[in-house]
């Protein structure tokens, strides 16, 4: 393979000039497809592309992580002007002009991205005989799951949640779920039928990569030759096995059917039993953090960024002049001492005390925190170039869940998970109970304990129905969880 090619596989961020303009600059109508498709290194290319695109401030760069989803799930203090581009959406105000940019932008994005994906899943087949076995099933397998992801977020955001509880949804339209480049408007379908047609490209991809490396479904001599330039390395950076695996999970948790709960159990202690012993994640402690402040060994799925700590200059900082950091996003004393239970048994939580710092707001006569997750001090500086999409302990809470949730909850194994991650993270009394209710509210607690900054709380509430968001005084419905379709949509005919 070419050199750059080399270079730009073992560092994805170094692709952003040559990938982004083919995906951003030059028309799809306008793509020399033959050229770019003619040659493995082409569909190593586009496969790398397609997250690099990802990365985009639209969508896993900012909005859909760190910053704005964050602020809609109440997880920092109100900000303190309307002038701040992300006031309006954080406070739900979802027709005005700033909250109608993120909008458009998430979905227009995730679209462009969706149909890149599509564009060279028809070019794999055509030019099947250029790729070998492995790159083919790989390459092939990784752009299923990116599809079923970026569509999955746009059902989690434009779509309702809460499923399970709703008898409404056979009249329902769900997000039009795209697989091919064609002129016509995809059709919308149901809620069910919807989520089938993500289900089934997962498990596809599933299947496919179960020649990933990281399954040790061969010893890595069978890797040697199609990996020569790299390009099988650094499987955390992309939609692995494992990741596909929760991804897969997390869709059958949406949906909530006792069908799906149990699907969802099957694939989560997979990756609990599987992802650790076979050398893809390990537990971070409260040493390592130090300097893998966002706990890149656990990473399931994450994309590497350009430029992160500059990018996230403006919202997280330690001094903070309250008239005019706008953009700055921090957290009140009360909200942190409160979710990590700090003055109680969070003491030796290192999610509270490696993860937070005080900085120079005062908020009724204490000292605000900041997250350090993507504060990008010196220290941290390298980890802070990969935002994670999925982490190891996920599938500890979504496991524990589906235990809650069976036809015969298993209360005891639910407890014995959620102990497991408590304990890797310092705290050293367990959970005793045998009220399934309180399960579910300690498995709620441990999500907001664990992912500040990214960008996982607001899908929670919204999945499950949670009518109180932290900082929003009214109750929470559809029209605080569900965003609107841009009105070109609308215009276009699209249901909502």
């Amino acid at each position: 393979m070419k050199n750059i090619i080399k270079t730009a596989i073992l560092s994805l961020s170094l692709l952003l000039g040559s990938c982004s303009e083919w995906l951003d600059v030059t028309p799809p109508s306008q793509i020399r497809e033959e050229a770019q498709f003619s040659s493995i290194d082409g569909f190593q290319q586009a496969l790398v592309g397609c997250y690099i695109a990802m990365t985009s401030d639209s969508l896993y760069g900012r909005v859909l992580t760190w910053s704005t989803i964050e602020l809609m799930a109440g997880q920092f203090v109100t900000l303190q002007a309307s002038s701040n581009n992300d006031y309006n959406i954080s406070q739900y105000n979802y027709t005005s002009s700033n909250a109608i940019k993120y909008i458009d932008g998430v979905w227009g994005k995730a679209y462009n991205v969706i149909s890149n994906v599509n564009n060279a899943l028809k070019y794999i087949e055509i030019n099947k005989n250029i790729l070998d076995h492995v790159n083919y099933s790989v390459i092939k397998g990784e752009l299923l799951a990116i599809r079923a992801f970026i569509h999955f977020d746009l059902m989690r955001l434009y779509g309702l949640g809460n499923l399970k509880s709703r008898a409404d949804l056979t009249s329902k339209f769900a997000i039009p779920y795209v697989t091919n480049l064609a002129k016509e408007m995809t059709p919308q379908l149901t809620y069910k039928q919807t989520i089938d047609l993500m289900a089934k490209d997962l498990n596809d991809a599933l299947v496919l990569l179960e020649i990933d490396p990281v399954t040790k479904l061969h010893p890595a001599s069978y890797y040697t030759e199609v990996n020569i330039d790299g390009f099988f390395n650094y499987r955390q950076n992309r939609f692995n096995y494992y990741a596909t695996s929760l991804l897969l999970a997390k869709v059958y948790m949406w949906e909530g059917s006792s069908e799906s709960i149990n699907k969802a159990l099957v694939l989560a202690n997979k990756v609990i039993n599987e992802s650790e012993s076979k050398g893809l994640t390990s537990w971070a402690t409260s040493t390592s953090v130090t300097d893998d402040i966002v706990m890149k060994s656990e990473h399931l799925m994450s994309l590497n960024t350009q430029n992160l700590t500059a990018r996230t200059a403006d919202y997280f900082k330690l001094e903070i002049i309250a008239a005019s950091d706008i953009k700055a996003q921090y957290v009140s004393n009360n909200r942190v001492m409160s979710v990590y239970e700090a003055e109680t048994i969070g003491g030796t939580d290192f999610r509270f005390s490696k993860l937070f710092i005080p900085n120079s707001v005062t908020l009724d006569g204490k000292n605000a925190f900041t997250p350090l997750k993507f504060f990008g001090t010196a220290s941290n500086k390298i980890s802070n170039n990969y935002i994670p999409l999925m982490r190891m302990p996920e599938a500890y809470y979504i496991a524990s869940e589906c235990m809650v949730k069976k036809s015969t909850p298993d209360i005891p194994g639910a407890l014995n998970l959620l102990n497991i991650v408590r304990q890797k993270r310092g705290i050293t009394a367990d959970i005793a109970t045998s009220d399934a209710n309180v399960v579910m509210n300690e498995i709620v607690k441990e999500y907001a304990k664990e992912f500040y900054c990214e960008g996982v709380m607001f899908f929670l509430y919204k999945r499950l129905g949670i009518e109180s968001i932290p900082g929003y005084n009214g109750t929470a419905t559809d029209a605080i969880y569900v965003l609107p379709y841009p009105s070109t949509e609308l215009q276009m005919g699209r249901k909502q």
